[in-house]
């Protein structure tokens, strides 16, 4: 016997002639569990008809099928779930979409809303508000770092605690945190849930005057 013929008889998986013969007759379109089982039990009877020939749910020969077959239908699944996720119209994980973005040099941020710095400098209330000193401050307009007035401050404070909730005093809000390395203090307005929270001022921005909502 040719040394080339006992090797390709010894090692039958590494002879191309034989897998491309076994090839011709699989169905690659078996994927599900019925289809997969049904296609090797035909692919038994019709080449290995003389060595097998016992179908009965009860063989461990068959036994064997069902569980190749489930393992084929589970990674099917999986391949096609991989697959998937390759293209962008199919892609459902987050990390696959991104990863096809920066694919075609496109680096995915963050939608972040327009924000900005507001600075209040004067104060008025309707509210009867009482100073340490016991001065109503209703109607009464309290400038911030104003000369003629020595308590600017504890009449500024006061008016934004009654603004606030209750218990939620200006030192003492209900969150803070550093955003930015900035320290970021967040305090609740207290207010009645049918008013909408809308407040127009104007600012002059580059020689115009914009009113702002």
């Amino acid at each position: 016997m040719a040394t080339t013929d006992r090797q390709n008889r010894l090692l039958v998986a590494e002879d191309w002639r034989k897998i491309y013969q076994a090839f011709q007759q699989a169905d690659f379109k078996s994927y599900d569990f019925e289809t997969l089982r049904r296609t090797m039990v035909a692919y038994l009877q019709e080449n290995y008809p003389d060595d097998f020939n016992d179908f009965v749910e009860s063989s461990e020969y068959v036994a064997l099928i069902d569980l190749i077959a489930y393992i084929a239908q589970a990674l099917s699944f999986r391949v096609d779930l991989n697959a998937r996720e390759n293209f962008l119209e199919t892609a459902e994980r987050r990390n696959s979409v991104l990863r096809l973005a920066r694919l075609i040099n496109y680096n995915a941020k963050r939608n972040l809303p327009a924000t900005g710095l507001l600075k209040i400098d004067s104060i008025s209330t309707t509210q009867n508000v009482n100073d340490s000193s016991g001065t109503n401050l209703a109607n009464q307009t309290i400038i911030w770092n104003d000369s003629a007035n020595s308590n600017y401050r504890e009449q500024f404070i006061a008016i934004l605690n009654a603004a606030n909730q209750t218990g939620q005093l200006f030192g003492s809000p209900r969150e803070k945190n550093k955003i930015g390395g900035v320290s970021t203090e967040v305090y609740t307005l207290s207010s009645n849930q049918l008013d909408l929270p809308i407040y127009t001022f104007s600012k002059s921005i580059g020689e115009q005057l914009e009113d702002l909502r």
